[in-house]
């Protein structure tokens, strides 16, 4: 079963990094086909209409003789974007892999993983990793434990998770996450225009500051 992460499990882990003397965070993203290269027990099957298929790939891959009542038949090997059994496949491939190296599920949070000796933790969301380590040596045994099998992505800085814009600071033991261009994507993709009185306010916390003082337009 694939287990989906909370933004509160990633936000009580990124408080655990705070709280924890010498720990920090780094993300792992993006591993490279992790659909595409995930072998399949049983082989699936898919016919291609000859008018869907390039004349260049028919050419290049000579496929004239596999031309059967106008169409080819391919046999599936490995995962692939639109089998329905694609992600399940590599989420049990990629869990089995990391069990044979020390790291488990935890037994009451969803998408939560330890190492069963070393100080190290982290949340997974499909291929994208949010680890908190302590100590470099830990945190490279997870990166050697994957590159065993995949091709990964490493942002040591840990600046960016699940979307979060992540600004670390282990001195202070702070963190400021923030979700630069958010509106302005947001308003984009809806077509829509910001109101009147918007503006950038220093707290947006702040209860009684609901419109920023700067603003020169009446509240509605």
């Amino acid at each position: 079963m694939v287990y989906i992460v909370t933004i509160t499990t990633a936000k009580i882990l990124f408080n655990s990094v705070l709280s924890t003397p010498a720990a920090k965070f780094m993300c792992i993203d993006d591993i490279k086909d992790f659909y595409l290269g995930t072998p399949m027990a049983w082989y699936e099957y898919m016919r291609i209409p000859v008018p869907n298929i390039p004349p260049t790939i028919l050419a290049h891959y000579q496929l004239a003789p596999l031309i059967h009542n106008n169409s080819v038949t391919v046999e599936i090997r490995k995962g692939m974007y639109g089998l329905p059994q694609a992600g399940i496949l590599a989420h049990d491939r990629l869990v089995e892999h990391l069990a044979t190296h020390g790291y488990v599920k935890t037994k009451h949070t969803a998408g939560l993983f330890r190492h069963v000796t070393r100080p190290i933790q982290f949340t997974l969301v499909v291929d994208d990793f949010g680890v908190k380590y302590i100590g470099n040596e830990h945190a490279q045994h997870l990166i050697d434990t994957l590159e065993a099998l995949y091709t990964i992505t490493i942002d040591w800085d840990g600046t960016c998770y699940l979307g979060l814009t992540l600004a670390w600071d282990y001195e202070h033991r702070t963190l400021n996450m923030s979700m630069p261009e958010y509106i302005d994507q947001a308003l984009t993709c809806f077509q829509r225009s910001p109101p009147p009185y918007a503006s950038t306010c220093a707290s947006p916390l702040d209860p009684t500051n609901l419109w920023c003082s700067n603003s020169t337009h009446t509240r509605p």
